[in-house]
């Protein structure tokens, strides 16, 4: 039965919305169409780490050649610890999960995902005005209205559009967004311009962890390509008195991050130099960190039909802190979870599939939203002089095995087994 005919219309055509739409072309999900606010496809931002969890559903796509193409190569380990103070060796994480972890620029993980999508299902320049629910008869559930006057009508609703969700505020969820505590620097610093000891040290996942902040440096991309350089990832805490933009990203002076970190040791002051060298208006991106609280319900329905509603995923639903690298994972998760439900499931009872979907994926999602705010904290410590109980390889990967070696295809066929019909699926 499934869902497989609907029309289905996705908003946000970031990281989430086109993992779900490439889980939607797998699946075999017939009518879909993606709708994206700004004029061409864009990812802000520095590097992202792709963890085994999500690169196992991405390489069922058949992205694993794009992906390894642009991403770093043979890393050592995992993660490295440093001294803040003397940049001395504190410990590290070995890779502990296979496929392993892919480091790349957010964008070349956008290309990636868009290398197998058909131009037919991509509309540029859509940004959502509203969702009007339809009542006269014969009518299309929904009717989208955007902002430039077009509109486009469907009878599910998927809002991929992030943590300011306009889905999420036209289903009447009024809550307001959490600060963190923490803003986050975003620069790139070419290998070129560093001494060469400090470029081999940041040729490897690299984390100088200070008091209430820590600098995490990820080499992404590689020489085959051209496009290795590190990317920087300064996490800070700061009173929001000290934020000067209504938006929550903006460009702020290098020397704005040189201040949390003037006193580190010699190894944090290449990468500042690096950072300027690069950097042709002295400036890096700035971004204040902030989370929503889990919602109890990710879903409404269409009143009076059981086969239209509107649905939310990824950081609409679940957003979550950076600090475990899991934003876009669990979206990539969430995305084939719900692109599989829709269809195989075995009628076409719409609410107990979105049901099912918030069922299987919710408590994994709010585990993640809550151990990403205790990383966090363990990683901008108020001692970080050292390692201790809860802050040394073998407890870091403990905390993170639960997140990799998970396998949401696995889950979906052990708890989907009587309400999945999987007899012609690719999974």
């Amino acid at each position: 039965m499934g869902f497989e005919d609907k029309r289905i219309a996705i908003i946000g055509g970031g990281l989430g919305g086109m993992s779900f739409l490439n889980a939607a072309l797998y699946a075999g999900l017939k009518n879909i169409q993606l709708y994206e606010q700004a004029p061409q496809f864009a990812e802000v931002g520095a590097g992202v780490n792709i963890t085994s969890n999500a690169n196992r559903v991405l390489d069922a796509f058949g992205l694993q050649e794009s992906m390894t193409r642009k991403s770093s190569r043979k890393l050592p380990c995992y993660m490295e610890y440093h001294n803040y103070k003397n940049g001395e060796y504190l410990g590290h994480i070995e890779e502990f999960s296979q496929p392993p972890a892919r480091l790349l620029h957010r964008a070349h993980l956008l290309d990636s995902l868009k290398e197998r999508v058909p131009e037919s299902c991509l509309n540029l320049g859509k940004h959502l005005a509203s969702i009007e629910r339809n009542t006269d008869a014969g009518a299309a559930p929904y009717t989208l209205k955007f902002q430039d006057g077009s509109t486009t009508e469907a009878d599910i609703v998927i809002g991929c559009d992030g943590i300011k969700s306009n889905v999420r505020r036209d289903m009447g969820l009024a809550d307001s967004p959490n600060y963190s505590g923490q803003v986050v620097y975003r620069g790139f610093v070419d290998y070129k311009d560093l001494p060469e000891e400090t470029a081999q040290l940041l040729r490897k996942t690299v984390n100088f962890r200070g008091p209430q902040r820590h600098v995490l440096i990820l080499p992404i991309g590689n020489q085959e390509t051209g496009t290795d350089r590190a990317a920087i990832i300064g996490f800070m805490s700061e009173t929001l008195d000290s934020w000067d933009s209504e938006s929550w990203m903006s460009r702020s002076e290098i020397s704005s991050l040189h201040e949390h970190v003037r006193d580190w040791c010699p190894q944090v002051q290449d990468i500042i130099e690096g950072l300027r060298k690069g950097s042709p208006d002295g400036r890096m991106l700035k971004q204040a960190l902030y989370v929503r609280d889990p919602l109890d319900k990710w879903y409404e329905m269409k009143s009076g039909q059981k086969d239209s509603g509107i649905i939310l995923l990824g950081d609409s639903a679940h957003s979550t802190l950076p600090h475990q690298g899991q934003g876009t994972c669990m979206a990539i998760e969430s995305g084939i979870a719900l692109a599989t439900i829709l269809r195989h499931w075995k009628n076409d009872d719409l609410e107990s599939a979105f049901q099912f979907y918030q069922n299987l994926r919710k408590p994994r999602t709010d585990r993640v939203t809550q151990t990403s705010f205790e990383a966090g904290k363990l990683a901008s410590s108020d001692s970080p002089d050292e390692m201790n109980n809860t802050f040394n390889p073998d407890a870091l990967s403990e905390r993170m095995k639960w997140i990799m070696e998970y396998n949401v295809l696995e889950d979906l066929r052990a708890k989907g087994a009587d309400v999945l019909d999987f007899h012609d699926s690719r999974l």
